[in-house]
């Protein structure tokens, strides 16, 4: 016995069963990461251990013959022992490969899970150059729109996803927040000169790594980098939401700095002063003096003067003319543009009054891109003040399917179902996206409508009294005439006074902004003749909030029944 281990010693045949195996697990650790990181099949994990078993029999072979110190001869039996273990192992190998049912771990996750939705969100800026922040937006806000032209999935959109707060932008979150099954993250960092983006797709169902990049940011050219990234993407995606044609859509090309300006411009556009509206203004119209032929950017300001118009902060002969310029050029250049569509579509109902003209956009941004929830939540804003009620309320929940916590499909659905009487679904809608976004204005004051319907005055002066934290002792004109609105039906005649007498002494024909505001408040007041003056005012200012005239819910009788205002329905061409 001593002198049998005394041989395995001198052999040294411990290495086949020390060394090996370590050797063995550091190698299929490696495997194991490629496969889940570079969407590598992972059959490739399997084979690799059957072909560490054919490795193993062959090293304790060798360490037996071979194991002491000197030159030994290879045998006869030596050779034949070690094709034998090869032609097994390779025909073991072979098998397993042929006749295995495991395929691609995408296309095993496909059999498991229906991919249905795909969240983006905001990269991280790990640089210390806050200026940055237009690249850890802009480029996801850019793959948002083109990963919808390119896969076969709902991709949310930034409405939903940016507006997660940091801790929720995990795995876990997303997929319970946005219901979504994958989840495109990435960061943004600075090394030296270069800029370097690091982006990853996580498959939600499983927790799992199916894809990862690092590129670098070089010469300025963001169209170049987000076109690999998104090629680079696209392959590596779970077969079962590629595009059958196999192909990527090709994007219109752009002059770089060009493009820079206009994810500068985009980032500023989702801040809430005038003063960050005004620059992202200017970033878009450097955009189009570099690129005269850049569509995007065209779209962005007309879609900018209209929010300019909704909320009376200039001009409106001003605001229109440069909207309804810049969407025409933007559909000249580019006639599949469903932002442009869109936006177009809201010229025409807030500007024009021109509903068949409005409905026919609205119709046509669907058609081309089926996955726009600003298109959604337009239309069905337009369908609810034309009392097709109906058809808004699928078109508002088509909406928060696309964008369950954004702010504007939150928005959309209360207002909707407040304008068709559904009060309580109405104040459900207001109160989710206050959950949400509490420091939100119109959210309080409009819950506050929804509540004041259903009889709870107690509750919607709450909501009167929060906005007016928000907003100090004055806001805007048409945000006062509600809260003036709300106390009137409340029954509360100190503070409608007092309001009133407010406004009044502030607001006059002179130096008004808002004549629809200006015509609540006379109503308000029980003076139907001024009120009704106003509203003829609103039909020749072409006031953006004429299309209120036709939401019943607001309107008492003694107004729904004045032969004045019966006329300026039909002026407006609404539909009994």
């Amino acid at each position: 016995m001593n002198k049998y281990w005394e041989n395995l010693s001198k052999r040294q045949i411990w290495k086949s069963f020390v060394a090996y195996p370590a050797a063995a697990f550091v190698l299929l650790q490696a495997v194991e990461f490629f496969s889940n990181h570079l969407g590598l099949n992972p059959k490739f994990l399997t084979l690799s251990m059957i072909l560490l078993i054919g490795g193993f029999v062959v090293s304790v072979i060798w360490n037996w013959n071979h194991g002491e110190k000197g030159i030994q001869k290879i045998t006869t039996l030596e050779k034949s022992a070690y094709g034998i273990v090869l032609v097994l192992t390779v025909f073991s190998g072979a098998y397993y490969w042929t006749h295995s049912e495991v395929s691609t771990r995408s296309e095993a996750s496909d059999r498991q899970h229906t991919f249905n939705k795909l969240a983006v969100l905001p990269f991280e800026n790990r640089s210390s150059d806050s200026s940055l922040v237009y690249l850890s937006d802009g480029i996801p806000e850019n793959l948002i729109n083109r990963i919808s032209k390119n896969a076969d999935i709902q991709v949310l959109s930034r409405n939903s996803t940016f507006i997660l707060e940091e801790s929720e932008r995990n795995s876990e979150a997303v997929k319970e927040k946005l219901g979504a099954d994958l989840m495109l993250s990435g960061r943004v960092d600075k090394v030296g000169d270069k800029l370097v983006v690091n982006c990853q797709l996580i498959n939600l169902w499983e927790g799992v790594q199916i894809w990862g990049e690092k590129m670098y940011y070089e010469n300025d050219n963001i169209v170049e980098l987000e076109e690999q990234i998104v090629a680079s993407l696209i392959r590596t995606f779970p077969s079962a939401i590629e595009r059958e044609s196999g192909k990527l859509s090709v994007e219109e090309p752009v002059d770089p700095e060009a493009k820079v300006h206009y994810m500068k411009g985009r980032a500023l556009s989702y801040g809430s002063t005038q003063k960050e509206a005004e620059r992202a203004l200017n970033h878009f119209r450097q955009a189009i003096e570099i690129d005269p032929d850049f569509a995007p950017a065209y779209v962005a300001i007309a879609n900018e003067k209209i929010i300019q118009a909704m909320f009376s902060t200039a001009s409106r002969e001003e605001i229109f003319n440069e909207a309804r310029t810049a969407v025409q050029t933007a559909l000249a250049l580019n006639p599949n543009s469903s932002e442009a569509y869109y936006v177009d579509g809201a010229i025409k109902f807030y500007g024009e009054f021109d509903w068949d003209g409005a409905e026919e956009s609205y119709k046509k941004s669907i058609e081309i891109n089926p996955g726009n929830a600003n298109a959604y939540i337009r239309y069905s804003a337009f369908l609810a003040a034309m009392k097709r009620f109906d058809e808004s309320i699928v078109l508002a929940d088509k909406a928060i399917s696309l964008d369950p916590i954004s702010i504007s499909s939150l928005h959309n659905l209360g207002w909707v179902h407040l304008l068709a009487g559904n009060f309580e679904e109405s104040e459900a809608a207001f109160s989710e996206a206050l959950d949400l976004h509490p420091n939100w204005i119109w959210g309080y004051m409009k819950r506050g409508y929804a509540r004041m319907f259903q009889g709870k005055c107690e509750l919607a002066q709450d909501d009167v009294t929060w906005a007016r934290e928000l907003t100090g002792e004055w806001s805007s004109e048409l945000l006062e005439s509600v809260f003036i609105f709300i106390y009137s039906r409340c029954g509360n005649e100190e503070k409608r006074s007092e309001l009133t007498q407010k406004f009044l002494d502030r607001v006059n024909e002179d130096n008004y902004k808002d004549p629809f505001a200006v015509f609540f408040v006379y109503y308000m007041k029980g003076d139907l003749d001024t009120a009704l003056d106003w509203a003829e005012r609103c039909l020749e200012d072409k006031e953006a909030g004429s299309y209120l005239f036709n939401a019943d819910v607001f309107y008492k009788e003694d107004m729904l029944k004045h032969p004045r205002f019966i006329q300026i329905r039909k002026t407006l061409k609404f539909e009994d």
